[in-house]
């Protein structure tokens, strides 16, 4: 199998529809639709995993404003049929690389707290550092760990 990842500069139909296929399976309705993934090709950073020329996975970042060196990833997802199997850890891996090259000295990303596969992934194989909490992020009960990567 070969592997790649690819900022996406394009916003075409099927390209959108297919990262929108993977949010939904990962997020349900709370995954981006057409409406967010678009702007986010267009002005913050879009990377997807890509199997045999098929894209399996994605990644959405946007540049810290108070910290033009800080990117802050929105989120990731992975094919259901790829979970499990590390590429995503290895996904990320290679995006933190990509936004290095770029000229990025972190990478933030928060968590819920109770999704402890998430957390071990980040802190023990991807060496991210939680730096802190914050409550009620998306409403009441909805508190996230904050993580930060040195890149």
């Amino acid at each position: 199998m070969r592997l790649e990842i690819k900022i996406m500069t394009q916003n075409d139909t099927d390209t959108v529809s297919r990262l929108v296929e993977i949010e939904t399976d990962a997020f349900g309705p709370n995954g981006l639709s057409e409406w967010e993934i678009v702007p986010f090709i267009r002005h913050g950073l879009v990377i997807a995993l890509i199997a045999d020329d098929k894209i399996i996975g994605g990644a959405q970042f946007f540049r810290d404003w108070k910290h033009p060196d800080h990117a802050y990833l929105f989120g990731i997802a992975v094919d259901p049929d790829y979970r499990g199997k590390g590429f995503g850890t290895r996904f990320l891996s290679d995006c933190c690389l990509m936004l290095k090259e770029q000229g990025f000295k972190n990478v933030e990303l928060t968590v819920d707290a109770a999704n402890h596969p998430a957390v071990k992934v980040y802190k023990d194989k991807l060496k991210f550092e939680t730096v802190g909490t914050r409550l009620a992020e998306y409403g009441e009960g909805e508190d996230r760990l904050v993580m930060v990567k040195a890149l």
